[in-house]
């Protein structure tokens, strides 16, 4: 037997080993020793190791000095958290410094395939990313066992709890006798539970970073429900007190008796000191406060000097109203301002249509109350209190001019009746006086139903004043059309036969009878027809005709005067309108009453004009049974 190996007396041998093999059987033993020492040593790296590409090289360094080893190479099938991935080793290498390129060594090829046939895969990828297959070999064979005169290629398996994960290949100088290969057995065996270990370790602290992540990712998730919960309650308290504003706001159209309910919705909620102030419309004229609420913040201690106070008498908003030389600069939406003791502080223009007319200021204790949502909760506050000043200056402009229109029509009716009055009585005594003369007798007479009709205007003007823009009153009744014809032309005539002028009447089969006001109707004759007779030049024709349209009388007053302007047409019925032609005859409002006395009745007006060719004027009235 070769000295440092093991080997037991031959068969049937019954006499004691004789004295001459002592020496190699305690050499045996010595070297045994030696091996054990040097696992020993390699148990106590592996223990220490924390990274097994350092670690390897000197396992295998000190392997040498047991063995004649001249490279090895390591094949881990796990990835770098320590989950195992067969099919892509991870490869380390590791040779001897008397060992040169030229020399051969373990090849990766034949390592990556018999760490495939080990781990019981027919392809796994190299390191260079090169596929290395087993395809067509049935039964991989263990690598025979080389001559003691070739280099020895030992592989051995790297297994934990009964699974293959790794493999060690060995190159020897030589071939390993049974001792050697126990020998690298014994350190496969420490390398694959420390291995194991190692695996173990960066699962569990890729498992502790994954939790970890999950755990920031929980966190922020929960931070940003969080957020959103708290900005869905800011936004529901916003929209609530836009929904308490505008209730306020729309309680009167007044704004003296609704801001200040809305300066009690500001304080303390949103404000410490809240003040409205308005500029006064006259020329020059300062701000006047209309609302002021103050309430002391909170944490206020006994004996401090009260906030509201200072804001009362040294804040440059609070301490007096507002003059238009103090108005905010530019057209900011919401002005943003710090002073000394008053860290937040915002002002909202009131304004309407392009006019600065007041401002709302809001002073708050605490630094940072006014974020950018809250700036855009007061921009569209202020946008409201622009809407109320605009409304209610417009409201008090229509009460003045209502205020205007009933005290015109109260002077005008009064200054009319009294001369009106002085006619009939002049009238009625002339035809008292007057000869017994028909054509004089007709003519004073025609003057008292003048005045008759006056005085009927004059009424319905006092009734629409009262009214103050209610639905004109009707008397309804069954009339006769001729007989509203006749009533119209006996006052009109005269201005007829002045001007030399025909007048046609005709009325047509079904249009005798209509349901309407007689006074009202006789009013809008008497403008249309006067109309007429107004603007026919002298030896002209008016016509006046009635016929039934569709369960309906339509009147038709027609003139040979000089037409209409096309673009003067849509604008005959307007209030106070006058065409460039019409010089001073009329005030602009017969067309207009005439229209709303009809409309009054269910009826329509309308117009056909031409220039050169006269104009014809039509208005529906709704058909009577005689």
């Amino acid at each position: 037997m070769k000295e440092g190996s093991l080997s037991d007396s031959g068969p049937g041998s019954g006499a004691p080993t004789p004295p001459t093999r002592a020496p190699a059987v305690f050499r045996e033993l010595e070297h045994a020793r030696r091996h054990l020492g040097y696992l020993y040593e390699i148990s106590k790296l592996l223990t220490g190791s924390t990274r097994m590409e350092h670690t390897f090289p000197e396992v295998m360094a000190l392997a040498t000095q047991a063995l004649p080893l001249r490279a090895a190479r390591l094949l881990e099938g796990v990835d770098a958290g320590g989950e195992a991935r067969l099919e892509r080793p991870r490869v380390t290498v590791w040779r001897t410094v008397e060992m040169t390129d030229e020399q051969p060594g373990v090849e990766d090829e034949q390592a990556a395939a018999t760490y495939a046939y080990l781990v019981g895969l027919k392809a796994v990828e190299s390191p260079a990313e090169a596929g290395v297959g087993l395809d067509g070999v049935e039964g991989w064979p263990l690598p025979e066992s080389p001559t003691r005169l070739e280099p020895g290629l030992v592989t051995l398996p790297l297994v934990s709890k009964g699974r293959v994960f790794g493999a060690l290949q060995v190159e020897a100088d030589g071939t390993l006798e049974e001792e050697g290969l126990a020998f690298l057995d014994a350190v496969a065996n420490q390398l694959a539970a420390t291995l194991e270990r190692h695996y173990a370790l960066m699962r569990e602290v890729r498992q502790r970073e994954r939790a970890q992540a999950l755990e920031r990712v929980q966190r922020e998730l929960l931070e940003r429900e969080r957020h959103a919960l708290q900005e869905a309650r800011e936004a529901h308290r916003r929209q609530a007190f836009l929904a308490e504003v505008g209730a306020a706001l729309s309680s009167s159209v007044d704004y003296r008796s609704s801001l200040p309910g809305l300066a009690r919705l500001l304080v303390p909620e949103w404000a410490d000191c809240c003040a409205i102030d308005l500029l006064r419309q006259e020329p020059g004229g300062r701000g006047e406060r209309i609302a002021m609420m103050a309430a002391e913040p909170p944490g206020t201690s006994l004996g401090q000097e009260s906030f509201v106070s200072r804001a009362l008498a040294s804040h440059p908003w609070m301490a007096s109203p507002v003059s238009s030389e103090r108005l905010p600069p530019g057209h900011l939406g919401v002005e943003r301002a710090e002073w000394s003791g008053f860290p937040s502080n915002l002002r909202l223009p009131i304004r309407v249509r392009g006019r600065t007319l007041g401002v709302l200021s809001l002073v708050a204790a605490r630094a940072g109350r006014y974020g950018p949502a809250d700036s855009i909760l007061f921009e569209v506050l202020a946008h409201r209190l622009s809407a109320l000043v605009d409304v209610t200056l417009l409201y008090q402009q229509a009460q003045e001019a209502v205020r205007w229109r009933e005290d015109l029509l109260a002077v005008v009716s009064h200054d009319i009746k009294t001369p009106l009055m002085v006619v009939r009585m002049n009238t009625e005594l002339l035809k008292r006086a007057a000869r017994p003369d028909e054509t004089e007798h007709r003519r004073l007479a025609s003057t008292l139903k003048a005045v008759d009709q006056m005085e009927g205007l004059i009424g319905g003007l006092l009734d629409r004043a009262r009214l103050q823009g209610m639905p004109m009153p009707l008397a309804l009744q069954s009339l006769s059309v001729d007989g509203l014809f006749q009533q119209a032309l006996e006052v009109l005539r005269p201005l007829i036969q002045d001007k030399n002028q025909l007048l046609t009447v005709e009325v047509g089969p079904g249009a005798s009878h209509v349901r309407a006001d007689g006074a009202r109707i006789l009013q809008v004759l008497a403008n249309l027809v006067g109309n007429a007779i107004k603007f026919t030049p002298r030896g002209g024709t008016v016509a006046l005709r009635a016929r039934r349209e569709a369960g309906q009388v339509c009147i038709a007053v027609e003139d040979s005067g000089p037409g209409i302007p096309s673009q003067d047409v849509p604008h005959l019925f307007e209030r106070f309108w006058k065409g460039r032609g019409s010089g001073k005859l009329g005030t602009g409002l017969g067309l207009s009453i005439v229209k709303s006395i009809v409309e009054a009745h269910g009826g329509a007006l309308r117009v056909e004009s031409r220039e050169g060719h006269g104009s014809t004027f039509f208005f529906s009235l709704p058909v009577a049974e005689p």
